[in-house]
């Protein structure tokens, strides 16, 4: 039966099975950041903006973000509006570009970061102790390069 061959291929589909780790990893941060009031993702976004701040940039554009955060604007601009909401962002014209929009963290950003940190340890821990200390480099080590090829292949 060749729709049965076909489905046993789906299922050993990398994608979809990346996909559902991705998501019970996500429930995890999410569960523990939530203590901070945050979500994985706006911790992600928060993270990008201070090491911005700290290296003394003048925010990021929007673009950048994008692509450090591995997303299209239309979805980061969706996840910012959450943090502008809550004042742990702001965003604004460039210095040397006005057209280009450009986002900061706040001091109160800043703050709640802080207050992230031990919480994001703690699910990190976590899922170290899921997986062993070796798999963890080792997985980390494949996203990295999986995400350099494949990013070529497009």
């Amino acid at each position: 039966m060749e729709g049965l061959k076909e489905l046993k291929e789906v299922m050993s589909c990398p994608c979809l099975r990346m996909r559902r780790a991705t998501r019970q990893i996500t429930q995890l941060y999410d569960h523990v950041l939530a203590g901070a009031g945050l979500t994985a993702n706006q911790f992600g976004l928060l993270a990008y903006l201070f090491r911005a701040d700290l290296a003394d940039e003048d925010g990021l554009s929007i673009g950048k973000l994008a692509e450090q955060a591995g997303v299209d604007p239309t979805t980061l601009n969706r996840n910012l509006k959450a943090l502008d909401a809550q004042g742990l962002t702001t965003d604004g014209r460039g210095s040397s570009d006005g057209r280009v929009r450009v986002v900061k963290i706040t001091q109160k950003g800043k703050r709640t970061l802080q207050k992230a940190f031990p919480l994001w340890r703690e699910a990190r821990a976590q899922v170290e102790v899921a997986l062993g200390s070796n798999a963890l480099i080792e997985l980390n080590a494949l996203l990295d390069r999986a995400g350099t090829q494949i990013s070529r292949v497009k």
